[in-house]
């Protein structure tokens, strides 16, 4: 799916910004989760069993994207660049980044936490920002076999 050498794809920072973002969220889900409780009431209306489910089944389904994603991409030696357009990227452009998305958004449902689903919206305009980014970079090296994967994939749902 990407050039050969992969990282000339990827914005600049890309890890480090990906690192931050995710060391932010679980510092705030915790925090507000388990100690403060200063933005939890929702979940009060919402039975843990109900909330527990919701996260099992969004970590399940955002595991198994990313994971799938990364067993297509990495997981085969090619010996020219490919666009992987098959599998989960039928259904996402990045289902990588949209798996580990629907990980966080099981964890703020966990708790309900207002603030952790702001830092959430936060973490979405990030991800959609790094796809963006690459989108760019793969138009420019598949050209219009990439923008008519675009035409028949969005890039999130």
């Amino acid at each position: 799916m990407l050039p050969e050498d992969y990282r000339e794809s990827e914005a600049p920072r890309a890890d480090e910004a990906q690192a931050l973002a995710a060391a932010v969220f679980f510092a705030v889900w915790a925090a507000d989760s388990f100690w403060l409780r200063w933005t939890t009431g929702p979940a009060a209306y919402i039975p843990g069993t109900v909330r527990t489910t919701l996260f099992v089944a969004l970590a399940l389904l955002g595991g198994y994207l990313s994971w799938s994603a990364h067993r297509q991409v990495f997981g085969v030696v090619r010996r020219e660049a490919e666009l992987v357009d098959y599998g989960v990227f039928r259904l996402s452009r990045h289902p990588m980044y949209f798996g580990v998305m629907l990980i966080y958004l099981g964890l703020a449902v966990s708790s309900m936490s207002a603030v952790t689903f702001a830092v959430l919206a936060m973490v979405f305009l990030l991800y959609n920002y790094l796809a963006s980014y690459e989108e760019k970079k793969l138009i420019e090296f598949f050209g219009e076999r990439y923008m008519g994967y675009m035409r028949k994939v969005r890039r999130w749902i």
